[in-house]
């Protein structure tokens, strides 16, 4: 009996255990999303499409190699779209071919420490490191998008459009004053508290399409 007793002790000892939430830190931070996507949103936006108006459009994204490709992707296929282009998914159904290209798209990043840096003790290990102390500091984040758009006919190859060079930037600036910060100044776009997000007015269509709606 005193060995059987001990059981029901074990039993609740191996049952009995500690949870814990984990969390996982995205690979990229989304101030650094925005500042790139913002670069690029201010280079199309200096990109005016009314050539593709009335035809059917195929965007060629083969050339576009760049950080959040797939976003600026989607946003010139939208202005394609507003302009009055038709989108199509194939060459064959095209009038018209838009390549879309990228010179660069990235984040240049500056920063000025006056004060005692990070300093690691060896001695004690990996890990282990006396932390920054900043009287005066400052981080600087310069995001560039350099953008382009070549239209050509689909029947002959001859050029259409050639948008030239629009380049976009964005930039986000933190301070450390006295041990206080991040203090961080941007020029991102901000949304009204009262809105969600921004529709684009729907295009007026020509008078020939309007004279045919009911």
């Amino acid at each position: 009996m005193r060995r059987m007793a001990g059981v029901p002790m074990v039993l609740v000892l191996l049952a009995a255990g500690c949870g814990s939430l984990s969390s996982t830190t995205p690979r990229r931070s989304a101030q650094e999303q925005l500042l790139i996507s913002t670069a690029a949103d201010r280079a199309l936006s200096k990109i005016a499409l009314t050539a593709v108006d009335g035809r059917r459009v195929f965007l060629d994204e083969s050339y576009m190699d760049a950080y959040d490709g797939e976003y600026v992707t989607g946003k010139v296929r939208n202005a394609i779209s507003f302009f009055g282009g038709r989108l199509v998914n194939n060459t064959a159904e095209a009038e018209v071919i838009v390549e879309l290209r990228c010179g660069g798209q990235s984040i240049n990043e500056s920063t000025f420490l006056l004060g005692v840096p990070e300093i690691p003790l060896i001695l004690l290990g990996s890990g282990y490191v006396i932390p920054e102390i900043p009287f005066f500091k400052y981080e600087r984040q310069t995001s560039i998008s350099k953008l382009s758009l070549f239209g050509y006919r689909a029947d002959d190859g001859s050029i259409l459009f050639s948008s030239g060079e629009a380049f976009g930037s964005s930039k986000a600036t933190s301070y450390w004053i006295a041990l206080i910060g991040p203090i961080t100044f941007d020029d991102l776009p901000k949304l009204p508290p009262e809105t969600s997000g921004y529709v684009y007015p729907l295009r007026e269509p020509p008078p020939d399409e309007a004279a045919q709606q009911p």
